[in-house]
């Protein structure tokens, strides 16, 4: 739908040409016919592919076997098309597919070749699975064709819940995936109230407002925590890395806080400290693998965390577990 800024791809074609090859089909795969490009005959054509030797006035046109005079629609490469046309360069090289036999292996393998570059907005990716849904098409055997989770296109095809408002906030970039996908369980007059707040700090809020059909403060707070946290307590986000040091050390200082006494008091013997709030200064890896070792479930569950470090028992070692 947006190609997007070709300046740069377009200087380069001007100055090198193009590369990388188009892949196409012809306009009228899959009949035995099509239009000639330079006499607009409508021309049987061979097993090939290509277009039937034929005349024009009687005389033979230069379009007859010549794959170049077909009608040829592009599947991958619409920005190197379309950067080529600006360059003035009129002549590319294409890779030609004869093995797509239906409108639904093009529209996938679209979306699969646009994917992969990341052409595609997760709107136009919702639209081209909605295309294939249209076609008989599953989202398992969406999912198969394209090379995406499941997950993903059920995801995708959830947007086209939403309003017409919203799905061009989205396609314009006044609106985030994330916020999209906040919306998609609001019934409309709900979602509508939601969208005024679209870009804003305060749009989360109103989705939570909405969502819980309440004003107190304490219920919205806990509802905006657990959605943010959710996706990392799930592994669907990972934390940013240069994050996770502070986050190990804020976990064993609130361990250290919480947890009973007599739990404590073993771990702080095994890291050969003294006092909880000395926790925090030893390197957190070391403060878990400690904790981890105190409470867990006798000799046997301390020897399975030792493996995890490549520790190989001794003999005696190997009897008492036999023996646990």
């Amino acid at each position: 739908m947006d190609l997007g800024d070709l300046a740069d791809l377009t200087a380069d074609i001007r100055d090198n040409g193009l590369i990388e090859p188009l892949v196409v089909i012809p306009g009228s795969y899959g009949r035995g016919h099509g239009l000639c490009g330079d006499c607009d005959q409508d021309v049987p054509r061979h097993g090939s592919g290509v277009l039937a030797e034929h005349v024009v006035d009687g005389r033979p046109c230069a379009g007859g076997a010549e794959p170049a005079a077909d009608d040829w629609y592009v599947v991958a490469g619409h920005r190197r098309r379309q950067a080529s046309l600006d360059a003035g360069v009129h002549d590319v090289p294409c890779v030609t597919r004869y093995d797509l036999r239906t409108r639904a292996d093009v529209i996938a393998l679209m979306l699969r070749e646009n994917s992969h570059r990341r052409d595609l907005t997760p709107l136009e990716e919702a639209q081209g699975f909605h295309q294939l849904t249209l076609e008989g098409l599953t989202a398992t055997r969406i999912a198969q064709q394209v090379k995406r989770s499941k997950k993903t296109v059920d995801r995708r095809l959830a947007l086209m819940g939403l309003d017409e408002r919203a799905r061009r906030k989205l396609a314009r970039g006044q609106m985030t995936l994330g916020d999209a996908e906040a919306m998609l369980d609001l019934p409309p007059e709900k979602a509508d109230r939601v969208l005024r707040s679209v870009g804003t700090t305060a749009f989360r809020q109103e989705v939570a407002r909405e969502r819980l059909e309440t004003d107190d403060r304490a219920a919205l707070a806990a509802e905006l925590r657990r959605e943010f946290l959710e996706p990392f307590l799930t592994g669907a986000q990972r934390p940013p890395r240069a994050a996770l040091p502070g986050l190990r050390r804020e976990v064993v200082t609130s361990l250290a806080e919480g947890l009973p006494r007599r739990v404590v008091r073993a771990w702080l013997d095994a890291l050969g400290l003294g006092e909880p709030v000395e926790v925090h200064q030893v390197d957190p890896d070391r403060a878990l693998l400690a904790l981890a070792t105190v409470v867990a479930s006798g000799v046997p569950g301390q020897y399975d965390l030792l493996a995890r470090l490549d520790y190989e028992p001794s003999p005696v070692e190997v009897e008492l577990l036999e023996g646990a």
